[in-house]
């Protein structure tokens, strides 16, 4: 039981819930009453007393009945008569979500180390940190350049593989900084993890736990990530000026750019969840579709978007309006240059692999591990493209074959000779203000 979603962007007050398997449900407050009474002891009249009580309104056993029977109990939350839970439940299938996600680091383990990291979120720990990253910066801008620790890195290829493993430690360190910022405000972080986002391989921190938080324990965990990163710049810079190794000053360049990426509030990476958190919607891409139709002259306004404060009406809209132009720009300029992209990175697998098992041939172990290195980084995206490319399409055939069946089945079967078939899938609990919400955050 997460309890009241605070900041929340809605009119009306919503609850959160979380089921054994991780995901979250949300509802409204007598489906959260009903399900924090259900105890495996009290019948549907003595839960409705209690209910009744605690909304200052009459409400039914029946009532109650029907809440449990056709609202908590196939969604998992409640178990059924003799205790079983329904193999398959129903799952959120957020849009451009992380998928093939695998746990690395379990909880146990996370909640360890974020409860030694956590005491780098005091305020007067933050503002040195910030300071000392602004000062870096002027001095590496005006002063010192990375003019020289470019061209020792170009000269040595073997710092490529020493940064790429520095590069992985940094972007583990950033997933650390989301669970010690979830810790921080009193939320339980979860398991550290890796997976498929869009076309790349990434990391992956569950802090789901923080939705119990406040707006600002929320928007702490959302840029405890980023925060880290300033912090591994800072350590990097150290070890530069204690040992005079140039290309250290390398690294702390990328890490502020990466910063910057995470910034981008179009897909799912920090600057996205900021925004949701800011303006207390959990899944800011469920709206897409109500907000277009919602503007289409003469149609009724989406009960979806009615349900919205109307400040966060109008910045859900803006994010809207914003984000479909990009994603489908950056989609058609993906596939103009998909087959092209894939001709030459075959034909540069084959160039790396030649070269790189030549070099374990001879001997030069070193040579060879860069070349594994660059073979992984040139498969990965293309892979991840694949797999992105093949969920895509299955998402938009059953979008439009739910669209096709929409317009009756009359309709339909001129079109579908062969049969009607059927999903079978659920799109939330909206009749009684429930649904679905993300899984997690800090992907």
């Amino acid at each position: 039981m997460i309890g009241e979603y605070k900041g929340s962007g809605y009119k009306e007050t919503t609850y959160l819930l979380r089921r054994s398997d991780g995901q979250v449900i949300q509802a409204s407050h007598l489906i959260y009453l009903v399900a924090s009474y259900v105890d495996g002891q009290s019948g549907y009249e003595q839960i409705a007393e209690r209910v009744s009580g605690d909304l200052g309104r009459p409400v039914s056993a029946e009532s109650i009945r029907f809440v449990v029977e056709e609202r908590l109990r196939p969604y998992g939350v409640i178990a059924q008569e003799d205790g079983s839970v329904p193999e398959k439940l129903e799952r959120s299938s957020p849009l451009l979500g992380l998928r093939f996600r695998v746990g690395l680091v379990p909880e146990r383990v996370v909640v360890t180390v974020a409860s030694v990291f956590w005491p780098l979120f005091l305020a007067p720990v933050v503002l040195i940190t910030l300071g000392g990253l602004l000062a870096l910066d002027v001095w590496l801008l005006f002063f010192h350049g990375i003019t020289q620790s470019v061209d020792e890195v170009i000269d040595q290829p073997l710092l490529i593989l020493a940064s790429s493993v520095l590069f992985t430690v940094a972007t583990a360190f950033h997933e650390i900084g989301h669970a010690s910022a979830c810790r921080y405000g009193g939320a339980k972080p979860s398991k550290i993890g890796a997976g498929i986002y869009l076309v790349f391989l990434v990391f992956f921190s569950d802090v789901t736990d923080t939705y119990r938080l406040s707006k600002a324990g929320r928007l702490r965990t959302d840029l405890g990530g980023v925060y880290f990163d300033a912090l591994f710049a800072l350590l990097m810079a150290g070890a530069y000026f204690l040992s005079g190794f140039e290309p250290l000053l390398i690294g702390v360049v990328l890490i502020q750019l990466d910063i910057l990426e995470e910034f981008e509030p179009f897909a799912r990476f920090d600057g996205y969840y900021v925004v949701s958190d800011l303006t207390g919607v959990p899944d800011l891409f469920k709206y897409i579709k109500p907000v277009l139709k919602s503007l289409v002259p003469f149609w009724e306004t989406d009960e979806r978007v009615k349900e919205l404060k109307p400040w966060a009406r109008g910045a859900v809209g803006a994010w809207v309006l914003t984000t479909v132009p990009i994603l489908l720009a950056l989609t058609a300029v993906m596939l103009y240059w998909l087959p092209w992209l894939l001709a030459n990175a075959w034909e540069s697998f084959l160039g790396h692999y030649g070269e790189t098992s030549g070099a374990f041939a001879a001997g030069r172990v070193l040579d060879g591990m860069v070349g594994l290195l660059e073979i992984g980084t040139l498969v990965t995206p293309v892979a991840g493209g694949v797999l992105f490319g093949a969920l895509a399409g299955k998402r938009l055939g059953a979008a439009t074959w739910r669209w096709l069946r929409d317009l009756g089945w009359e309709a339909v079967s001129r079109l579908v000779p062969w049969g009607r078939g059927g999903s079978g899938a659920v799109e939330g609990i909206t009749t009684v203000r429930a649904g679905a919400t993300p899984h997690s955050q800090g992907e």
